[in-house]
């Protein structure tokens, strides 16, 4: 069973960012919807919650089921992620006076798996409009700057960590080490993931979960649709039929340019 980290996605700007870094660090890791959870199982082995446009205060905030995570699989609350973990265990989160947005520096750096190897002074990215301004029951206190007291928290009893600003990015100059921390020494994969692997994975389960029967795959002449095709292909080869669809978006002579590069590839089309 592929191991693999989960990002729940509140609508951030930065999410694929997120997933970016963790791939970097050779570990598989899968973005779903916040209200879409996938089914909880022994291949996750640590759960990250991105950042959001959103409020936590507001009356439709985004609000995740966490039962079969807290506590159970390492977790990490980044920006809206931390925010959320404290409004929704009884900590507070307020407006700033100010929207907190761009360089800062950790001028406060407390003993923790999360910021290992992180020195004082390390420059971080904020962006964000409110601020936590009290921690629940709990949590402690793991990092501040000059302007926000709880830049960083741990909750020791769940396995889980909140930051309020964005490691992901290339602003924070050891952002990269902060997910490390998380995903390799927190969250213990193996970093042994590659996209290599993942092609002989996903060739391997479409061929046991297919089987001899055919399949119909409709193409557009995109990415996404050739990339599903060839995968296809590799795993049941002649019983896959593609159908290249015309639908009049395509530039001039790009129809019969693009339907004769996947007969090369070895695909079985019909237009």
């Amino acid at each position: 069973m592929q191991e693999k980290i989960l990002i729940l996605d509140f609508g951030s700007q930065y999410t694929q960012l997120i997933a970016r870094r963790v791939r970097e660090l050779n570990v598989y890791c899968e973005i779903h919807p916040y209200n879409n959870i996938p089914v909880i199982d022994d291949s996750i082995k640590g759960v990250i919650l991105s950042g959001s446009p959103s409020s936590v205060r507001q009356q439709d905030a985004p609000t995740p089921n966490l039962d079969d995570i807290m506590g159970k699989y390492p977790l990490l609350g980044v920006c809206y992620g931390a925010q959320y973990l404290v409004h929704a265990n009884g900590g507070q989160v307020q407006p700033s006076n100010t929207r907190e947005y761009g360089r800062a520096n950790l001028a406060t750096i407390e003993n923790s798996p999360l910021l290992k190897g992180i020195p004082k002074g390390s420059q971080v990215w904020m962006s964000h409009g409110d601020t936590i301004v009290d921690l629940a029951e709990g949590m402690t206190l793991i990092c501040s700057t000059d302007d926000v007291k709880f830049a960083g928290f741990s909750y020791e009893k769940y396995n889980a960590y909140g930051i309020q600003f964005h490691p992901e990015v290339y602003h924070s100059t050891d952002g990269m080490q902060i997910i490390r921390n998380f995903v390799i020494n927190i969250s213990d994969c193996d970093s042994s993931w590659t996209p290599d692997s993942f092609v002989d994975v996903t060739v391997n389960d479409l061929k046991s979960k297919i089987g001899d029967e055919k399949v119909v795959l409709g193409l557009s002449g995109g990415v996404d649709s050739s990339v599903a095709a060839l995968l296809l292909h590799k795993a049941i080869g002649t019983n896959l039929y593609c159908i290249f669809v015309d639908n009049g978006l395509l530039r001039k002579n790009e129809f019969e340019d693009v339907l004769e590069s996947y007969k090369t590839l070895g695909l079985n089309v019909r237009s």
